[in-house]
């Protein structure tokens, strides 16, 4: 199975072209899956700037219907790229269980008493070692796969800096995330944007794969695509990469269940 868990649509307000654009490239390049995991409304219009309003989520369910209709060929699922922010617990809750969706990616970008509107690429402080800035980011991801309400861990070291490691001195808080996980029946995000960033490696690095396969956690893969071609960025790469961890297994999820997916070399 090659699949594609991690698809943005326009409705984010910084991706573009048309759903249907997204399913043509993901049959062009003969993926047999994908999930649309557009960012989910906040509440008090929390930066509406980049997501989408709650109003158009009936629209953005349809038009996943429609697609699935329309190109039979491919599996497309309904998911949602979910935030993790201290205080929104009750709303995500609620959210969730309104909608009946296929995946819930967890993310953290907002970390509550940041700076800069409690961004999390806003991590530059004067007050704190980049150990201590990074502990803040993990500890929030902890809170996230605590509440049971997620199904992948999206991009898992995002706040990463090439110049420290988050593995560096932060093992120990991974691992702890990486243990829950597995409580939860969750799978790690292989996400292969950062392959299109400066820091020029996916999230999270390489270097989890082992603490990932020590866990006996799955994967899924992920562009996070943002444009048509983003779809399946880089994927032959991180296959050979995962080659050399044959005991990593791949996630497969419908209904937000999860199963187990055979390599297609099995």
């Amino acid at each position: 199975m090659t699949s594609d868990y991690h698809i943005h649509t326009s409705l984010c307000k910084h991706a573009s072209g048309a759903m249907e654009e997204y399913v043509q490239q993901a049959v062009k390049i003969g993926l047999d899956e994908i999930a649309f995991t557009d960012h989910i409304p906040l509440p008090n219009g929390f930066d509406v700037a980049h997501r989408m309003l709650p109003e158009e989520m009936d629209a953005y369910l349809k038009e996943i219907e429609h697609l699935q209709k329309a190109y039979p060929q491919i599996k497309i699922l309904g998911g949602i790229e979910a935030d993790f922010y201290d205080g929104f617990e009750t709303y995500l809750c609620e959210f969730l269980d309104q909608y009946k969706f296929d995946l819930v990616i967890l993310s953290v970008h907002f970390i509550n008493g940041w700076p800069k509107g409690n961004w999390a690429f806003s991590y530059s402080f004067s007050d704190k070692t980049q150990t201590e800035i990074y502990n803040d980011y993990l500890s929030a991801l902890l809170r996230g796969v605590q509440t049971g309400l997620f199904n992948i861990i999206g991009h898992l070291d995002l706040v990463k800096s090439a110049a420290q490691p988050l593995l560096q001195e932060n093992s120990a808080l991974i691992k702890q995330i990486l243990t829950e996980a597995k409580k939860q029946n969750m799978a790690i995000e292989i996400n292969t944007s950062g392959l299109r960033r400066e820091i020029a490696e996916p999230y999270p690095a390489f270097s989890f794969l082992p603490l990932i396969a020590e866990a006996g956690l799955p994967l899924t893969l992920g562009s996070d695509a943002h444009e048509p071609k983003h779809v399946g960025f880089a994927f032959p790469e991180i296959e050979a990469r995962l080659s050399a961890f044959p005991k990593i297994k791949r996630a497969r999820f419908r209904a937000g269940k999860i199963s187990i997916a055979e390599r297609k070399s099995e």
